[in-house]
This record gives structure tokens, sequence and C-alpha cells, in this order.
């Protein structure tokens, strides 16, 4: 088994429980490890100006979302803030999969206005996002326009609240990497959500938690997936010459190809421009494409295929 037929087979083993897990190529296995606690960051809903992007919506409702990158240029180089603060280091951004904003989460049932309300989940590795150089994987969950007192264990951010899952460390994903990493999400209603990476030189960390905190699982069906700016409605910045296409592959209640919008969802950015993208080759799984460049855009356009 290659190291690569590996990162496709471990991301279709169940996790053990609750908590966090590793896993090492060739073990088709995962150990349980520490969880930790991410850092109480932010990374926001967007505004207007930050928020364009292509995401991938589904007639049905997605049950799990796995981001990849193709065509990565082979010098690629990205420097970032940490918590859009500070000088720029190598390798500063995060990995997003996110979810829509949706109404109907039993979450905001004890917000000002229940109808006004609406929930949110993201997918997150984050450079630094626990603190003390520790890289870290969790889910973050919104509930916008909550205008009332946060529930417990959830933080306030002007009329929204917001927490965070168990994290699990990761080591640091380099720009090069993002040529082999799998990152995905996935939701289970009245079970577990989880998170996922894996990097093509061989391990692979989980972290689940329960889909309870925003009812994700009925309601799930746009997904916005990319890098991005390290929290804080953070840039990532990449070098000159430098493209990647970001894919999306989605399993749901729906085997067609997935409508391409363009919309996104998170605060952060890059630097680069979206570029017109090739047709997608053969796919097992309904997946949306979209280019990235820094260079000679085109007209921006985004393939999708079942």
């Amino acid at each position: 088994m290659t190291k690569t037929q590996w990162q496709a087979a471990i991301a279709q083993v169940p996790a053990p429980g609750s908590g966090c897990y590793n896993a090492s190529y060739p073990k088709l296995q995962w150990s349980a490890v520490e969880c930790v606690t991410a850092r109480n960051w932010r990374f926001a809903p967007s505004t207007v100006g930050n928020g364009v992007d292509y995401s991938a919506q589904v007639s049905g409702t997605i049950s799990k979302a796995t981001g990849t990158f193709k065509d990565v240029s082979s010098d690629i180089t990205e420097k970032g803030q940490v918590d859009a603060t500070g000088s720029k280091i190598t390798n500063a951004f995060s990995l997003q999969l996110n979810t829509e904003f949706f109404s109907g989460s039993p979450a905001c049932s004890g917000s000002s206005d229940p109808s006004d309300c609406l929930a949110w989940q993201q997918f997150v590795y984050a450079y630094d996002g626990c603190g003390s150089g520790a890289n870290c994987i969790f889910m973050q969950y919104w509930l916008i326009d909550y205008d009332a007192t946060c529930p417990s264990g959830w933080y306030t951010y002007s009329d929204d609240c917001y927490t965070n899952s168990n994290a699990a460390t990761v080591s640091t994903v380099t720009a090069k990497d993002l040529a082999s990493i799998s990152f995905y999400g996935s939701a289970a209603k009245g079970g577990k959500d989880k998170v996922s990476l894996s990097i093509g030189s061989g391990t692979a960390t989980l972290v689940t938690g329960p889909d309870s905190m925003v009812d994700l699982a009925p309601y799930w069906d746009t997904t916005e997936w990319g890098v991005f700016g390290d929290a804080g409605g953070g840039e990532a910045y990449f070098g000159t010459d430098n493209a990647l296409e970001a894919q999306t592959a989605l399993k749901g209640t729906s085997s067609a190809a997935p409508k391409c919008v363009k919309e996104g969802f998170t605060g952060e950015t890059n630097n680069l421009k979206l570029a017109s993208t090739p047709a997608l080759g053969s796919e097992s799984l309904p997946t949306m494409a979209s280019t990235q460049t820094d260079g000679s855009a085109g007209t921006a356009s985004c393939a999708v295929k079942a």
C-alpha cells in the first residue's frame, strides 16, 4: 500500500470513540492521544468584501466533505500573521472546511429571536492554534445574531456566540505540504462530527465532537474549502507565480454533481485570485474544483463533476 492509498484508506476507518486520535503509515488504526484546548481565536464569519470564494452546494445534505489541493506550484511559499497581528511568519495559515450559515438549529433556541439566529460550523487546521507554537485541528461552532447572553462555555463576539471542540496537535503544515494533504469534516445526526488531517508523509490526526453542538447534520448542504489567514480575519500571503487548485469531494444524500456558487463564509482570506479552472477528470465522488493564482487569472470559473 502506498502512502497515497493509505491516506484514502485511513479516512474510512471509524473513530474508536469520542476524543482525539493519531495514525501512522502503514497501520490502519487510530491510537488515542491527549486532547488539548484550542486558543480563544475567532475564525469569524465573512462580511462584505472578504467572502469572495467558490463553494460547493448539493440538492440534499452533506455527510462528509474532503478538501485537497491539486496542481500546487512546486516552489510555492507562504507567509502570514498569527491572529492578524505581528510580523509575517513562514507557513502561518489556516485550512478551513466551512459550512453555510443555516437556520433551524436547536442551539439558537435561547437567542433573542430564534428566527434570526443562524448556526455555522467550521472544520479547522490552525498554525499556532493551540498556543506556544502548537498547530492543531478542531471544530469551531457559531451562533450568529444570537443577541442574548451566550450559552455556558461559549464566548461572546458582538451579537454572536462561538466555541470550540476539543483539539489535537499536529505538525506544521508547510505550503509545499498542500500538495499532499487530505482534510475532511463529517457530520452524523445524533452522533459524532469529525475533523481529520492527513499528510502525504504518512501521518493522520482525528478529532470528534457531538453533532448536537449545533445539529449540523440535517442542514449541511454547502461547503467552502481553502487555505486562508491564521484567524482574526487575517490573510495568507503566497509568493510570486504561485497557484493551486482547491478540490472539494462530497458524500451525502445526492450523487449528482454539486452546484458551484460564488460565495464564501469565512472572514479570513488569501492574496490569490480566482482563475479559470480546467475540467475535472474521473472522480469517485461529486466534486468541485477552483483554481487560485497570483498570476494571470483569466475569466474566473469553476468545474464540477458527479
